[in-house]
Parts: structure tokens; C-alpha cells; sequence
């Protein structure tokens, strides 16, 4: 009997899909995955059934990467047309909602003038009936709260059964984006029909460093003998190379690309927006999963946006999560589902919510929690939040992607907190326009100058440079910017980092730089360790 164990390949993408379509937060919570679906993927496989070729046309655009169209040149029109009609087969009841929630939009519009809202609640639509209050502001303009977690409950709109995860390996930096491009049958992709809270995920994640025998794999993961072939390419024999727990005096900061940090001492080790590079062959060098310590003590998330909580990591990382932080939601408006839900919901048991302000104890140090201003296209958006990282002699300020542009903001924050030794801020001070993240949400087709001025955004230098101002750091790193080019596949940005960032981005290293200001602008990889 064969007892040769084998190990899942470092460079083995395990990618969790819902409709076979990338998972990130909008496609996981009930309301917003009804949206997308109905108003993003339905329509975007319309239209690829219609015109192929034009879809293939826009591909060879780079600016169009980003874009919804489908990258199988041409191909796979049965294929397509299946899922297609599978979605509206087997998915009605998300297709339905979305429908209903542009109709109680109207209604409300319509009908709700500061009167008492009670009558209205008989012409809600069926469908969103008890996962809806109906209210008012204090201008007495009208609106609606969902109420999340019954949404979870209902079997129809949060359905686990269209959750699986595809493994294929990654040999280049090249992937087909995310949002447009579902990932459909192919002899290099093996499909795991895997609920997200799964502990199938988990062990596959740990055969990267724990092997077992084929037998034992192929027991444990339900591989039918027509995988075989495609799921062995998967395996390897060598041993990988896995780092231990750091164990030196200070801080080991180390950069894996975009808004991703690890911090680490003897006592405790913290990770910002995990987003991490698979191991393969490149010029450009990087961390990878291989570099991660065996224990990540905090996951601490900036915002909601799908760089960010990137749930191909996360799900992967699972098990090695002691406590993950994110940003206190529970608004229940459609554009902000709570990230604290979504993550409780794909399996992990360990989220805790802080707020603005509130300030979570860590061995030797503490994690506060700071407002976010920008970047959400001026749309009431609650789970958000800025980091101050302090270990006993070292603080670190992750500003992510907030635009600063409110700095009265952070001088009320700094009056509590103290000055900084070290901030982290984002310089991408073009961004999306609105309907790249949130079109999907509208009831009523975005005007396109509006769309083009409320962008997606982070600091500009004088934003930046506020910052600095504020809370005198000695060191300023510029990250979360998506330059790395594994990245593209998520970011639709590697073909053209705007000029305005670039000039930005300039300028205010050389204005750090002018006042004796430690400053570097990270890309693919960086490690320093400070001694407290």
C-alpha cells in the first residue's frame, strides 16, 4: 500500500465561490448578495450571451479589466447559458428580493410623507416582510433598517449550498478578475461542494503544512476516482518551508503587499487586512502563506470593501486565528451589512466588534479603534475603522484607505491617544467611481458625473501630511496602494497607477523627507524589526 504523504502545493489556490462566482462580502450577506446577483452577475451573463466577442474586444483594453466582462474569449456559451439559468432556477428567491427592495424604495418615495409609516407595512412586499422597519429621519425623509440576522436564517436568501471552493494552481501573477468571471468546470480546477464554515476548508488549508497519505486525502476530502488525475497535480512530496513563532526582542514588522502588515514580538502577534500572495515562481519577491507564524493572535480589519476582508485568506488562515477585529456595524442599511455576521456565518466564532475610540488589550500593548473618514463615496457607512497598534515602546497608526478629510477628526483622537511612532496611510487618491463597489445597490441608474466625483478614494498628500502634522510620527510608510501585480486580478490597477497618485505620492516623501522624516513608499515585500 502506497504511505508516500504528500502535501497541498504552496501554490494551490483555494478559492470560495458562491454560484461559482468569487466570494467576497457583498456575494456572503443576504441583502447585498441578492443585489449583486440580480444587478451585476444576471446581467453580465446576459450580455456576454449576446455579444462574446464584445466582451473580448473590451479585455484587450487594460483600462476595461475591471470591467463586467467575461474572460473566456469568446467560449463556453453552453456553459454560461447553464449557469445562467441555474441561478435563475435555483436562486429565484435572491433575484425576487432584489426586486422587492426597489419596489419598497417606490413605495416609500411614494407614500411615506411624515405620516405615521404603520399603514405600510401591509404593502411592503411579501418577500421582505419581518426583515424590514420602516422609518424616518429627523427631516422626516424616509427609509428602511434590515434587520441582518433573520436574514441569515432564512434558508432561501443565506443558502449554503451554493458555497463551495475551486482548487487550481496559480503559476503566474495572472488570474481573470474577480467580480466578472465566474469559475466554471475545467480539467485544471478540482470543485468541493464545501459550505464556507466547513472544517473541510480548514484541513485542506492544513495539508499545505501538515501531509497525509492519498488514501487518507482522498477519504477525508471525498475525491471521486474521476478527480484523481486533476486533484494529484495539486500534491507534492517536498517539505515546505514554515517559519516559527518569532521569538527576539521588539517588533518584526513585515510588509506582504497592498494594506496587509504583520506585527510580532514575543508575546503577541497582530495582522492587518490579511491579503496574501500563493508561492510561485517570480521576479519579484514576496511573502507568502510559507512566512506566516503557526499562531496569528489578532486579525484586525479596516472596512468592508473586498481587498481588504479578502475571504480567500481569511478562510485559509481560519484556524490559526485566535481573536479577528472589525470595525462595530449593525446600521442594517443595505450598502453596510455587518462584517461581524458575515464572518460568524462562513464559521469563525471569534469576531469581537469595537468601536470609535474603544480599546482592546493585547499582551503587551493594545489595539484602539479610530474613526474613517472617505473612501465610501460619502454613503452611510458604519463599519469602518482606522487602527492605532501599540505594542509598550511602538505604536503604529493604520490609516488604510480613510481620505483624512476631516483632520478636526483625528486632533480630538490624538488628544486621547498621544502621538504615533510610526502611520501607515494609503496614497490610491483617485479611486473607483461609486458604482464600482455599490451600483449594484441603486434603485435608479447612477448619473454618470455624479458617479465620476464620488470616488473611492484615499489621502492625497496634503491629507496625508495633516496626518503627520497631527500626530508626529518619525517614520511614514505608504501602502493599500494595489500596485503588486498578484493583486491585479483584485484591484484592476496594475495597468495604469494613476499619475495623480504617482505625483502625489511624491510629494509627500519629499516633504517628509525635507523635515527628517523616515519615509518609504512599500511595494511586494518589506521587513523591519525595531528594537523597544
Amino acid at each position: 500500500m502506497d504511505e508516500i504523504k504528500y502535501y497541498l502545493r504552496g501554490n494551490c489556490q483555494i478559492e470560495p465561490l458562491v454560484n461559482l462566482w468569487h466570494a467576497y462580502p457583498f456575494v456572503v450577506a443576504p441583502a447585498t448578495a441578492a443585489m449583486v446577483t440580480t444587478n451585476y452577475q444576471m446581467s453580465t451573463l446576459k450580455s456576454y450571451l449576446q455579444m462574446p466577442m464584445a466582451h473580448v474586444a473590451a479585455l484587450k483594453n487594460p483600462d476595461m479589466i475591471g470591467g463586467p466582462f467575461i474572460d473566456y474569449n469568446g467560449g463556453k456559451l453552453s456553459e454560461i447559458r447553464s449557469l445562467k439559468e441555474r441561478i435563475e432556477n435555483d436562486s429565484s428567491s435572491l433575484l425576487e428580493f432584489a426586486r422587492a427592495i426597489k419596489q419598497l424604495n417606490y413605495l416609500l418615495k411614494q407614500k411615506a410623507k411624515g405620516y405615521p409609516l404603520e399603514g405600510l407595512y401591509t404593502e411592503v412586499p411579501e418577500i421582505l416582510r419581518g426583515f424590514v422597519e420602516l422609518v424616518y429621519d429627523l427631516e422626516h425623509r424616509p427609509n428602511y433598517r434590515l434587520l441582518e440576522r433573520l436574514l441569515y436564517a432564512d434558508e432561501k436568501l443565506y443558502d449554503k449550498s451554493k458555497q463551495s471552493v475551486a482548487l487550481t494552481l496559480i503559476n503566474s501573477d495572472k488570474r481573470s478578475f474577480i467580480f466578472s468571471t465566474p469559475r466554471l468546470e475545467s480539467p485544471e480546477i478540482v470543485h468541493f461542494n464545501f459550505a464556507f464554515d466547513d472544517v473541510k476548508i480548514d484541513e485542506l488549508a492544513a495539508l499545505k503544512r501538515r501531509p497525509l497519505t492519498y488514501r487518507q486525502i482522498k477519504e477525508n476530502f471525498g475525491i471521486r476516482d474521476d478527480q484523481d488525475a486533476s486533484f494529484k497535480q495539486l500534491l507534492t512530496t517536498e517539505d515546505p518551508f514554515l517559519e516559527g513563532k518569532f521569538d527576539h526582542d521588539g517588533v518584526r514588522v513585515r510588509y506582504f503587499g497592498h494594506a496587509c502588515v504583520l506585527f510580532e514580538t514575543d508575546q503577541v502577534c497582530v495582522m492587518t487586512d490579511p491579503l496574501i500572495s500563493y508561492k510561485y515562481a517570480s521576479d519579484i519577491g514576496r511573502f507568502t502563506f510559507e512566512n506566516l507564524p503557526p499562531v496569528i493572535d489578532y486579525v484586525v480589519i479596516t472596512h468592508c470593501h473586498h481587498d481588504h476582508i479578502v475571504l480567500e485568506t481569511l478562510l485559509q488562515l481560519r484556524q490559526r486565528i485566535k481573536h479577528i477585529i472589525v470595525p462595530k456595524s449593525g446600521s442594517g442599511v443595505l450598502q453596510d451589512p455587518s462584517m461581524k455576521l458575515i464572518l460568524e456565518n462562513i464559521g469563525f466564532n471569534n469576531v469581537i466588534e469595537i468601536d470609535e475610540m474603544e480599546r482592546v488589550p493585547i499582551p503587551g500593548g493594545d489595539i484602539i479603534g479610530l474613526p474613517f473618514y472617505g473612501e465610501h463615496c460619502d454613503l452611510s457607512i458604519r463599519t469602518k475603522s482606522t487602527y492605532l497598534v501599540r505594542f509598550e515602546k511602538k505604536s503604529f497608526l493604520m490609516i488604510a484607505d480613510s481620505s483624512s478629510i476631516n483632520p478636526d477628526v483625528y486632533r480630538k483622537a490624538q488628544k486621547q491617544t498621544g502621538n504615533v511612532d510610526v502611520i501607515f496611510v494609503g496614497m490610491e487618491c483617485t479611486g473607483a467611481p461609486m458604482s464600482w463597489s455599490y451600483g449594484s445597490f441603486f434603485s435608479e441608474p447612477l448619473d454618470r458625473q455624479l458617479d465620476q466625483v464620488r470616488r473611492s478614494k484615499g489621502s492625497n498628500s496634503e491629507m496625508a501630511m495633516s496626518l503627520i502634522n497631527i500626530f508626529k510620527p518619525s517614520e511614514v510608510y505608504l501602502y493599500a496602494m494595489g500596485a503588486e501585480p498578484w493583486l491585479n486580478y483584485f484591484m484592476a490597477l496594475q495597468h495604469s497607477h494613476s499619475d495623480a497618485t504617482d505625483e502625489e505620492s511624491a510629494k509627500l516623501l519629499d516633504e517628509c523627507a525635507q523635515r527628517g522624516i523616515t519615509a518609504v513608499s512599500l511595494f511586494a515585500k518589506m521587513e523591519m524589526t525595531s528594537k523597544e
